[in-house]
C-alpha cells in the first residue's frame, strides 16, 4: 500500500511538471528579428547615360535587359507579429558588378513589410518600399569621369512558409518598381522592371502563451 502511494505521489508530480494542454495550445513564437538570402531574375530598364564616348563598349551598363539578382543579404526587425521593417542589398551581384566592370556600383532597398495573416503556418505579405542606386565611372588615361543615381518605389507582394517553431521559413515573391533616373549627362527618366524571387530566412524568436 506504501509502495503505491509512493508510485502515486511520484507520478503527479511529475504530470505537474509537463506543459498543460491549454499552455502548449497557445504558445506561440513572436519574430524579433531575422535574416536571410534570396535569389531570382528579372527585368530591368533604367539608363545612366554612360554613353560608347565614356565607356568601352565591353564596360556598358545596358538600358534594358534581363537580370539575374543572386544570393541578396535580407533583414527584418519585428515591430509586430504583422509588421516587420526590410532590408534587402544585393550584396553578390554589387561586389561583382564592381569586380568586372570599371566603375562602382551600389544599390539596396528597404520595406515596411504586412503580414496580416501572422502568426500561422503560411502568411502573405505587401511591403511597399523605397530604394537607391549609385553608380560612377572615371577614366583616368581620358581625364572622364561621370556619376549616376536612381530613386526607386517597390513592391514585394508574397507568401511565406513557416515551419512549426516560426524559426525559419521559404518565401515566393514578386517584385515590380518604378525608377526615377538621374543620368551622367544631367537628365532624369523613368525606368522600372519587376523581380521574381525565391528566399530563406532565420528568425530569432520569444516565446509566450497566447490565445489567437
Amino acid at each position: 500500500m506504501k509502495r503505491i502511494m509512493m508510485w502515486s505521489a511520484v507520478a503527479i508530480a511529475f504530470s505537474l511538471t509537463l506543459p498543460s494542454s491549454a499552455d502548449a495550445q497557445y504558445a506561440v513564437g513572436h519574430r524579433t528579428f531575422g535574416g536571410g538570402t534570396a535569389f531570382g531574375l528579372g527585368y530591368t530598364k533604367w539608363d545612366f547615360q554612360f554613353t560608347d564616348q565614356t565607356l568601352k563598349d565591353d564596360d556598358q551598363i545596358e538600358t534594358s535587359r534581363m537580370f539575374y539578382l543572386l544570393p541578396t543579404l535580407e533583414l527584418k526587425v519585428f515591430l509586430a507579429d504583422t509588421v516587420s521593417l526590410d532590408l534587402s542589398v544585393p550584396v553578390v551581384n554589387i561586389a561583382a558588378s564592381n569586380a568586372i566592370m570599371d566603375h562602382f556600383y551600389v544599390t539596396g532597398e528597404a520595406f515596411i513589410n504586412f503580414h496580416p495573416s501572422a502568426p500561422s503556418s503560411w502568411e502573405l505579405f505587401v511591403a511597399p518600399g523605397i530604394g537607391f542606386s549609385y553608380a560612377s565611372w572615371e577614366d583616368e588615361d581620358k581625364g572622364l569621369s561621370g556619376e549616376g543615381y536612381a530613386f526607386h518605389v517597390p513592391v514585394r507582394i508574397g507568401m511565406e512558409l513557416n515551419n512549426a517553431r516560426r524559426n525559419f521559413s521559404v518565401f515566393v515573391a514578386v517584385r515590380p518598381f518604378f525608377s526615377l533616373v538621374h543620368g551622367n549627362h544631367g537628365d532624369n527618366s523613368a525606368g522600372g522592371g519587376a523581380f521574381l524571387e525565391i528566399g530563406v530566412m532565420a528568425y530569432a524568436i520569444k516565446y509566450k502563451a497566447d490565445r489567437y
